[in-house]
């Protein structure tokens, strides 16, 4: 699978129904998370899946990591069950583990990557908080130091409701960060902490990330979060790119039967809910570019407009003499993100429209000997060249990739030395 698109949470097996998983595909998911009832009821989804070309992460209590005697033996005979069919993605280890947990869930994690190395072993970490470890940073190395896994995902949603109490909630005043009236929301204060933390501690480990955008509104504990817009929706998944993610995971892809919980991407009885068109109109988008980003590395990501802890200010002149994001003088207008990738391909540079209910125009400003295109996504991909100084305008939470280099690459290229 070139770029994983992922619903989360697990599908009912009541909805094990032809048409469900039609839906599911249409709307452009292409991994789930099966039931756990037993070993038959997962099977009918593993058919259902490949029957409509999509996967499935298999939810099976024997990969769930323990030290009872014998757990090896059982976790190769869930492998030996599921790992040959074709709508077999990967198996689910263990969501948030605590940093006590850690050694255990890498041995499991070690144990299913040894024995199918061409399926993932999943374990998602925290978007925050530290669960047993000194602070928030110790949790996410000791996550990539101890369990080793193959990629680091977590979950951290940016946009929650300004609470009826707003006055008066210490909570509120400590997670508020900067606010936007027009959704009645604002952006966590943690929400940019969790994304550089994880960035640097996989760069660190050359370890790529996976990244979450919020499908289902919902309460939990003190959080509030949601509203869930086109714009939140671009927001997230644009951000994810920006960072260089390998996969972009959906909180939720069934609608969980809790109170205060919204509908996911499905209603209750497997149809489109009414976002659908939204999530799937960005999953057009993100099935084009993923693949593209997930060849690259993120070197830094910046941001202009308010900020939250962990935002690097964009600064001009300073920044444009960094090896990170040479080629880029400046970037002016409605706030952005703009992250900056490499690799074999060349150099990028990924502008987000920080606002997920407002259009953005952007100004961007290159080097002397530096050049831009625009990666044009709409048809056919294919790169249409840009002037020294441009414009940018984006839709609530859009993002465009941009590639970048200096006029010695490009004839460096264009006449086939590489040099």
């Amino acid at each position: 699978m070139t770029f994983p698109i992922m619903g989360w949470a697990q599908m009912p097996r009541e909805l094990t129904l032809p048409e469900v998983y039609a839906n599911i595909a249409r709307g452009g998911v292409n991994v789930f998370m099966t039931c756990s009832d037993s070993v038959e009821d997962i099977k009918a989804q593993l058919d259902l899946a490949a029957e409509h070309g999509i996967q499935a992460l298999i939810v099976d209590p024997r990969f769930r990591a323990t030290d009872k005697p014998g757990w090896q033996e059982e976790a190769l005979a869930a492998v030996k069950e599921y790992a040959d069919h074709p709508g077999t993605f990967g198996f689910f280890v263990r969501d948030e583990p605590t940093r006590g947990e850690f050694e255990r869930e890498g041995r499991m994690l070690a144990l299913l990557g040894k024995e199918r190395p061409d399926k993932v072993a999943y374990v998602n970490g925290l978007g925050c908080g530290a669960r047993g470890a000194d602070c928030f940073m110790e949790y996410v190395e000791e996550y990539a130091r101890v369990m080793k896994p193959e990629f680091l995902s977590f979950d951290a949603y940016p946009i929650s409701r300004i609470p009826e109490d707003a006055d008066t909630s210490a909570f509120y005043k400590s997670d508020c960060g900067v606010e936007w009236p027009e959704l009645n929301a604002y952006y966590r204060e943690c929400y940019w902490e969790a994304w550089e933390t994880y960035r640097m501690v996989g760069w660190k480990h050359g370890l790529p990330l996976w990244g979450f955008v919020l499908a289902t509104p919902h309460h939990h504990s003190v959080w509030r979060y949601g509203p869930v817009t086109e714009g939140t929706i671009r927001l997230e998944a644009f951000t994810g790119l920006a960072h260089g993610v390998h996969a972009i995971q959906y909180f939720t892809l069934p609608t969980m039967p809790f109170e205060n919980w919204d509908h996911g991407i499905i209603t209750p009885d497997g149809r489109p809910s009414v976002r659908y068109n939204s999530f799937r109109k960005a999953n057009d988008d993100l099935a084009k570019l993923g693949p593209m980003v997930k060849e690259l590395a993120c070197t830094r990501v910046f941001h202009t407009g308010p900020l939250t802890s962990a935002c690097c200010a964009w600064t001009p002149g300073r920044h444009s003499r960094d090896s990170a994001h040479v080629g880029v003088a400046r970037v002016d207008g409605d706030p952005a993100i703009i992250g900056f990738l490499k690799g074999h391909a060349g150099r990028y540079a990924m502008i987000v429209n920080r606002n997920p209910a407002r259009k953005a125009r952007i100004q961007v400003v290159m080097q002397d000997g530096w050049t831009a295109s625009s990666i044009d996504i709409q048809n056919a991909i294919r790169e249409i060249p840009l002037k020294a100084a441009f414009e940018i305008y984006l839709e609530p939470g859009d993002g465009r990739l941009l590639r970048i280099a200096h006029r010695k690459e490009q004839r460096a290229l264009h006449n086939g030395s590489g040099k």
